[in-house]
């Protein structure tokens, strides 16, 4: 095990190590266009979320509209969001405890590239996968877990490694902490200047997304709304990120959808259930993409083709902009 000083060693918050154009005149808030341009082909992106809640899925479509390849994707436990990067060929390396549609059945596309051999993957637990971004969060090289059960995982995944407890000569293992080139998690509600909120109803879901920013060099947030400082201020305790820590923010209404977003609107059954069914082939996929990504302009035009009548069977709060 390391020594204790690297392991404790608080993270600095840091500011965007790539260069922003910022055409809004707003703060740090871009488009998703602007957004994404910050992204290039090769990184290490983590993407926050878990399973189909909370996912930043118009940064996702975005990814794949602006044609971004040879991605190094990490994350804890992931869904559509990996799958449909994958389809897209958008990826090299994929990093993480899961990539699943839960009780919609398989991840499709992530099962055909992964029986090819066409995308490189590297097995974790949830625990290790949380682990690699906890250690990167405290600036630790590593961070030290107790040893799970079978070795296969140790055996194969380069991150991991045996210790030696040094007080109770107990087997640990050390996870090596993660540091990518760009994190895009989803958030509730920010203000211009990048202070990131959850509504009340989220902040249970929000310790690994946390970690995940606070791991990264350039860091991107999705939200729901851009509110007010005042409204900012008034919800001290629903800050998950500070100014400091966060990039960029994009307002995106519905920017989770297919996914959930916490006391906001649930996932998407029907639009999901179209996902499953046409990423059944590669050339199902190709046209789902060709309707719902590479068709609409933007994010706002992805929504019209969705419908309003659509989108407000799902939502379960109405905010007004504060």
């Amino acid at each position: 095990m390391g020594s204790t000083s690297s392991i404790l060693r608080t993270h600095a918050p840091k500011q965007s190590e790539r260069k922003i154009k910022m055409s809004t005149g707003r703060g740090k808030v871009l488009t998703p266009s602007e957004a994404v341009a910050l992204i290039k082909d090769g990184d290490l992106v983590a993407i926050g979320g878990h399973a189909t809640r909370g996912r930043p899925m118009a940064l996702v479509r975005e990814v794949i509209r602006q044609g971004r390849r040879r991605l190094h994707i990490a994350g804890v436990n992931n869904s559509i969001d990996v799958d449909m990067l994958v389809g897209a060929g958008c990826v090299e390396t994929v990093e993480t405890a899961d990539v699943g549609m839960g009780e919609l059945g398989v991840a499709q596309n992530y099962r055909r590239a992964n029986k090819s051999g066409s995308i490189q993957i590297i097995d974790h637990s949830e625990k290790t996968a949380v682990g690699r971004f906890h250690a990167a969060s405290m600036g630790a090289p590593y961070l030290p877990l107790k040893m799970e059960p079978g070795r296969d995982r140790l055996a194969k995944n380069p991150h991991l490694r045996p210790v030696t407890d040094v007080f109770t000569d107990e087997p640990w293992m050390a996870v090596e902490a993660i540091r990518p080139d760009v994190a895009i998690i989803h958030g509730h509600t920010a203000d211009e200047e990048g202070n990131v909120q959850l509504d009340q109803e989220g902040l249970h879901l929000s310790s690994s997304d946390i970690l995940i920013a606070k791991s990264a060099r350039t860091v991107i947030v999705s939200v729901e709304q851009i509110v007010s400082a005042e409204a900012i201020k008034s919800r001290p305790a629903n800050t998950i990120l500070s100014s400091l820590e966060v990039t960029c923010v994009v307002e995106t209404p519905y920017g989770a959808h297919p996914c959930s977003c916490d006391g906001r609107y649930t996932h998407d059954q029907e639009h999901l259930d179209r996902y499953i069914t046409a990423s059944a082939t590669a050339a199902g996929f190709e046209r789902w993409l060709g309707d719902y990504v590479r068709s609409p302009a933007d994010h706002y035009d992805y929504l019209k083709f969705i419908g309003m009548k659509r989108l407000m069977e799902i939502s379960t709060k109405r905010l007004t902009r504060q």
